[in-house]
């Protein structure tokens, strides 16, 4: 009986340490920087899969779109991984608007799934680096 009680107040003692352990939240540079390297490596997706597709698909401004948001996103993920502070507003900046034209340009196939998701993970990468534009 005695090991059996020991065995739960050591389990007791540990589950009240693991809930007195502070969580560690992200800040708004990190998770911005997450949706970066993932919207340019969904984007790099899409550009692949547009290619192949032709036709509409491999249109010039559909690519061209999918270009300048891969280059803003991973621009923005190199500034933010440096903690360039300079240059981070400006390169956010340019990373909104690129990625909002990119999703414009995917949301023109709103059958196609692989656009729609190309279109979402811009429109996330949106959203946080919108808050580091100063």
């Amino acid at each position: 009986m005695k090991p059996l009680f020991v065995l739960i107040a050591l389990l007791l003692c540990t589950f009240g340490y693991t809930l007195q352990q502070p969580a560690f939240a992200q800040t708004t540079g990190e998770i911005a920087k997450g949706n970066c390297t993932s919207c340019a490596n969904v984007c790099q997706k899409t550009l692949d899969y547009c290619t192949s597709k032709k036709g509409k698909y491999a249109e010039a401004s559909v690519t061209n779109s999918l270009k300048d948001c891969i280059t803003a996103c991973k621009m923005t993920a190199d500034f933010l991984n440096r903690g360039s502070v300079g240059l981070q507003p400006k390169s956010c900046a340019l990373t909104v608007e690129a990625c909002n034209e990119c999703a414009k340009s995917m949301d023109k196939f709103n059958t196609d799934n692989t656009m729609q998701a190309c279109a979402n993970e811009c429109r996330k990468a949106v959203g946080n680096c919108q808050k580091l534009v100063k």
